[in-house]
């Protein structure tokens, strides 16, 4: 599979229609897997946290690891999974300090400001949302200053809910008014997006290479694109 190019890739025809942008109003974007190359952050809780985790208890590692991996799998899915504050009271570590290690590994996947600069230039408002805390966010904000091409961010730490449960977009229309019927969701959590669709949300897009280094996922339910340049009509793309 070739990331960088949609069009080289085969796609399912049941998928394959394109998006109606005229009836698009609002895109809400996911930020780590979707704008945003996962490859960090897997290096840096499959790899680096688990190796320091370990360190730390160097009189039993293995049991260690096992404890992380355990607490891990415990808490998946929920707004403590992606709690700063959390892991930095169990682990005991300085987690933003330890991702400075691996900082250089921040990018965006392919064609995300094209895509990010090219809508915003066709009148969508661009959202960001996001189960990244904001101290996370505004880390990755100062490497890539993605928060400049987006209209806004909402944290589901502000909501006090994670994207993967109900709760998160009942409360999104609090803090950032849209027609469900006229939003694109662009993800690739496949859990968030069968949430999104049963608050509502008809427009729904998933990841095929969260991690551009890594397997490309698989669904049954939702449209994953190759790339986010599959977003994009061609007359677009190629201006």
């Amino acid at each position: 599979m070739d990331i960088a190019s949609a069009s080289k890739n085969p796609v399912d025809p049941a998928f394959s229609a394109a998006l109606p942008w005229a009836e698009i109003d609002t895109v809400l974007f996911d930020m780590d897997g979707t704008l945003l190359d996962l490859h960090f952050d897997n290096r840096f809780w499959r790899e680096l946290i688990p190796d320091e985790y370990a360190l730390l208890h160097a009189h039993e590692p293995e049991v260690a690891r096992q404890r992380l991996f355990a607490e891990m799998e415990r808490i998946r899915g929920r707004l403590q999974w992606y709690c700063l504050d959390h892991w930095v009271r169990f682990t005991g570590l300085d987690l933003l300090a330890l991702k400075q290690r691996l900082a250089g590994h921040i990018a965006f996947q392919p064609y995300a400001t094209h895509v990010l600069d090219t809508l915003r230039l066709q009148g969508k408002r661009l959202v960001l949302v996001t189960n990244a805390h904001p101290e996370v966010f505004a880390f990755k904000h100062a490497r890539t200053r993605i928060g400049d091409h987006l209209d806004r961010v909402v944290s589901a730490h502000t909501l006090d809910c994670a994207k993967e449960e109900p709760c998160f977009w009942e409360r999104l229309q609090d803090v950032e008014r849209h027609r469900t019927g006229r939003t694109l969701l662009v993800d690739d959590n496949i859990v968030a997006l069968g949430t999104a669709r049963e608050a509502g949300v008809r427009h729904l897009r998933g990841m095929r290479y969260p991690d551009t280094r890594g397997p490309a996922l698989e669904s049954v339910e939702f449209h994953l694109l190759e790339s986010l340049a599959e977003l994009l009509p061609d007359r677009f793309l190629h201006r």
